[in-house]
């Protein structure tokens, strides 16, 4: 049976576009056109053309047969506003799993997820639309991770901690077992958050305290 090809754009000319391109290469059934950014301002990036920006979506689709796009902004966000976007326009979101990540026996991944190399997910997880898991976290078991949210490289989880929508948490963080943060929320680089965090807040140290509100999402 022939494989079906799945004509592909990406949506993002920084680095996670890189890393995504990079890990997509790994799937022999994408094929990737082409990259869509807003303010790139060059022809082309990572040796490919670039295609075009929102307000070509419609064209951009017709004109290059594609059928598929993946969102690779870091801003979490944005990476929402322009997976809808795309999906508005009729593309199927892929997801991007390294295939020297581990991921075991988990409940469920939504689509639009990038998952880098060496990242590990344990069984009885859920990990939600349009999430960034990267290099060297471990997400241990029972744990849930909300839509559209971003683990940094090296943050470990504790056994069930739950990671509400839209929420940053940063390089080398420690989430406790059991811990529950909110939604938008950053956690800094290196924390130790021992206790739940509320929606919109900003918190860092060891252990994390909340320094300020996160402006809410609109």
């Amino acid at each position: 049976m022939k494989r079906k090809i799945k004509n592909t754009v990406i949506y993002g000319c920084g680095d996670m576009g890189i890393q995504t391109y990079n890990i997509l290469k790994h799937d022999p059934s994408v094929e990737i056109i082409g990259f869509l950014d807003d303010n790139k301002e060059s022809s082309d990036f990572c040796g490919l053309p670039l295609l075009g920006n929102t307000d070509d979506l419609y064209k951009v689709k017709k004109s290059y047969q594609l059928t598929h796009g993946i969102v690779t902004i870091g801003d979490n966000r944005i990476r929402n506003n322009k997976t809808q976007a795309l999906i508005k326009e009729g593309f199927e979101i892929l997801s991007a799993i390294h295939p020297n990540s581990f991921i075991d026996n988990i409940m469920g991944m939504g689509y639009g997820t990038i998952v880098e190399m060496g990242a590990y997910i344990h069984p009885e997880t859920i990990i939600g639309n349009g999430c960034f898991i990267c290099s060297g976290s471990i997400i241990a078991h029972n744990s849930v991770i909300d839509d559209y949210a971003l683990i940094a490289g090296g943050a470990i989880f504790g056994s069930r901690v739950k990671v509400g929508s839209h929420s940053l948490i940063g390089v080398g963080a420690n989430i406790s077992p059991y811990v529950i943060i909110g939604e938008n929320v950053i956690v800094g680089t290196g924390s130790a958050v021992i206790k739940n965090l509320p929606d919109n807040v900003v918190a860092a140290g060891v252990p994390a305290k909340i320094l300020r509100e996160n402006p809410k999402l609109i």
